[in-house]
């Protein structure tokens, strides 16, 4: 059984869009190490991410990320066990949701969630809306 956890936060004042982008290339190599799955977008200096993994690890790592300041305003979207996973790998620079298949994988994810909980599916998908165009 896997698990998700997806949260939207805002970056702090204090960071560099520098910064945000070297940390969207750490995460998505240190995610792929451990086998985290899913996906970072950030737009107005607003993050979206999903994490999908084994339970202990995606809840050990949304700890950790809730102690990071380099972000505030966290707000966990999804939390709960999943049957099937969305993204095989994690997707971390800003471009992720730029080709055709990231684009796919996202739209898959949305489609799940639609089906097995329309509710959640509401503000994920809404969310995602706000953060990339979906074409």
């Amino acid at each position: 059984m896997r698990y998700i956890i997806s949260y939207v936060s805002t970056a702090s004042p204090s960071i560099s869009n520098s910064d945000i982008e070297k940390l969207a290339a750490y995460v998505g190599h240190y995610n792929n190490t451990i086998g985290i799955g899913g996906i970072l977008i950030c737009s107005d200096r607003n993050f979206f991410q999903i994490l999908e993994g084994k339970e202990d690890t995606v809840k050990n790592m949304f700890e950790r990320i809730k102690k990071d300041t380099r972000h505030h305003n966290i707000i966990k979207m999804l939390d709960q066990k999943m049957n099937n996973t969305s993204f095989s790998e994690y997707h971390s620079p800003f471009t992720v949701i730029s080709d055709k298949e990231d684009q796919s994988k996202l739209q898959q994810f949305l489609k799940k969630k639609e089906t097995s909980n329309p509710e959640h599916y509401k503000s994920i998908s809404y969310l995602a809306q706000k953060f990339i165009k979906i074409t």
